[in-house]
């Protein structure tokens, strides 16, 4: 089977391509599944990341293919290569809030706000990051979380990992306390950053 390519990649895939991401969201509906998140990574690699759908039935129709060995390790290059400056921003919402559609957007805009601002601040350090982060078109991802406490363990461990974050307390105008923690957000390599949040389920 011939290798897909992204749009826009403007070289044909090889045996060890230019480092190639799967959509997260599809990722995550995949392995909500119980399918295993290299049989996952797979299936979307060979169709190209265009639905979990396709993605599935591809899954169907090659049964028979090694679903065990990793892209990765087939392209013969390193877990940790192939994800060499593939980066994401990741939100997790505080779900025991129980905030409304607007309410929780606006906090996921407040938490993506500063963050980049941060980012912004500390451009010697973040810069080159959010440069390919841009050029590769600002993956983001937003997930469950289950509480205050939950949200600020998560921090914990990103901060321990080196992750730059921004966490949200809400002034408590609208829906909930004021002080209330609503959104943690954070950003890095796509592997380090499942490290923190790879075990959340999509909101």
């Amino acid at each position: 089977m011939q290798e897909p390519r992204e749009e826009g990649d403007g070289e044909e895939s090889q045996a060890a391509p230019t480092p190639w991401k799967p959509n997260e969201d599809y990722l995550q509906v995949l392995t909500g599944m119980g399918i295993s998140a290299v049989a996952a990574e797979k299936a979307l690699f060979y169709t190209d990341n265009r639905s979990p759908d396709l993605a599935a039935a591809w899954l169907f129709e090659n049964s028979e293919a090694d679903l065990e060995t990793s892209l990765a390790a087939e392209a013969g290059i390193s877990a940790d290569s192939a994800y060499d400056d593939v980066y994401k921003m990741a939100f997790v919402v505080n779900t025991s809030l129980n905030m409304g559609a607007g309410k929780l957007a606006s906090q996921v805009a407040h938490a993506a706000i500063g963050l980049h601002r941060l980012l912004l601040q500390n451009e010697n350090k973040y810069g080159e990051m959010v440069l390919q982060w841009t050029e590769d078109g600002e993956t983001k991802i937003v997930l469950r979380g289950n509480s205050t406490q939950h949200l600020v363990e998560l921090e914990r461990k990103a901060l321990q990992l080196g992750l730059p974050t921004y966490l949200v307390q809400d002034a408590g105008r609208t829906q909930i306390p004021s002080g209330s923690t609503t959104v943690l957000c954070l950003m890095g390599r796509l592997d380090i950053v499942d490290e923190v949040t790879g075990s959340l389920k999509l909101l």
